[in-house]
């Protein structure tokens, strides 16, 4: 199909969305875990964040794999004006991932 003077390559049409129903993206980022408590983690990263936003973090903490859903509640620039420093609390932390911080704390 030919629209004007573009080509149409795609597969099938497009239908617009008209009340706009709002979607979310999952992005995969890389961060650096700067520190951890049994209530929130503090992480840097490249990326702004927007303080109320959600997410899944994994990772692994003293060997073992851990995973949480975290609320950002604080975004900062990092040190020297490099990066955010991106603070989280966790939501609804499993009884096994608080004995995985417990133990890395108790180090």
């Amino acid at each position: 199909m030919t629209t004007g003077l573009l080509e149409e390559r795609r597969g099938s049409p497009r239908y617009p969305v008209v009340d706009g129903e709002p979607a979310i993206l999952t992005l995969s980022l890389s961060v650096q875990v700067l520190d951890i408590s049994q209530t929130g983690i503090l992480i840097q990263s490249t990326h702004h964040a927007k303080v109320g936003s959600r997410g899944r973090l994994r990772f692994n903490l003293g060997g073992q794999p851990f995973s949480a859903e975290v609320e950002i509640r604080a975004v900062s620039l990092g040190a020297g004006g490099f990066g955010y420093k991106i603070g989280a609390r966790f939501v609804d932390l499993s009884e096994e991932h608080r004995l995985i911080i417990e133990g890395f704390t108790n180090r």
